[in-house]
């Protein structure tokens, strides 16, 4: 099964994000413009969704920062799309 890359908007509820994909192998991607609370309670929540999904489903994340180009961003998607043993993991990206 491919992964499917979904955005994340500063304002998403990462929650509601999986939940709306049952089953689907996600790799997040975690766009910039949260406040360090936000984006602290974002990043923890990557491993409990990740075992939540389990066995069905892997979920991962890719954690865009300052600087990072779209070619970069794409790389790391594709990488955990490939990793399929790999789940519940935050690739920073431009950090």
């Amino acid at each position: 099964m491919t992964a499917r890359r979904l955005d994340l908007a500063p304002d998403a509820d990462i929650v509601r994000m999986v939940a709306a994909h049952p089953g689907v192998d996600l790799v997040l991607v975690i766009q910039p413009g949260r406040d360090s609370i936000a984006q602290a309670m974002v990043e923890a929540a990557v491993a409990p969704l990740a075992v939540a999904a389990a066995p069905s489903a892997r979920i991962n994340a890719v954690l865009v920062g300052d600087g990072a180009g779209e070619a970069a961003v794409a790389a790391a998607v594709a990488y955990l799309a490939a990793a399929h043993a790999v789940t519940g993991q935050l690739l920073g990206v431009g950090t």
